[in-house]
């Protein structure tokens, strides 16, 4: 019995871990100004990683997703976040402007409502990309 469990640890461990931090989102959001008319777009994209370079589960950047995450498979690139924010302004016939984007990663693990990270650095890794601009 004792060895069942030990072998179900990294399984509930991992699990908690998705649950804890989120598994992965991706989001276009947007806003219009009342006074300028403008459309105010913020497309975001993050997951975790392991060991920063094998990825475990992110927000799906397929147009023609069924499921909101991918599993093993890397859409917090710069690259399908733009594609996503320059298909949406096409979609609506405007043309971005002041467009920004931020690019966030974290190695070392934070625990929900805990100020310190575990030091573990590298075994769970964080990363988000989000651009935003505007359309006119």
């Amino acid at each position: 019995m004792k060895s069942r469990l030990i072998s179900h640890i990294p399984v509930l461990l991992a699990s908690c871990l998705l649950l804890a931090g989120g598994a992965g989102c991706f989001s276009v959001d947007s806003a219009v100004s009342t006074h300028s008319g403008e459309e105010f777009v913020v497309v975001r994209n993050y997951g975790w990683s392991a060991f920063k370079h094998i990825p475990l589960v992110c927000g799906n950047a397929s147009e023609d997703a069924w499921l909101p995450w991918a599993f093993f498979r890397d859409d917090i690139t710069m690259d399908k976040v733009q594609k996503r924010f320059m298909d949406h302004a096409g979609k609506l016939g405007k043309t971005p402007v002041d467009i920004r984007y931020t690019d966030y990663d974290t190695v070392m693990f934070n625990v929900p409502l805990v100020q310190y990270p575990l030091p573990i650095p590298y075994l769970l890794c964080y990363r988000e990309i989000q651009i935003s601009g505007a359309l006119k």
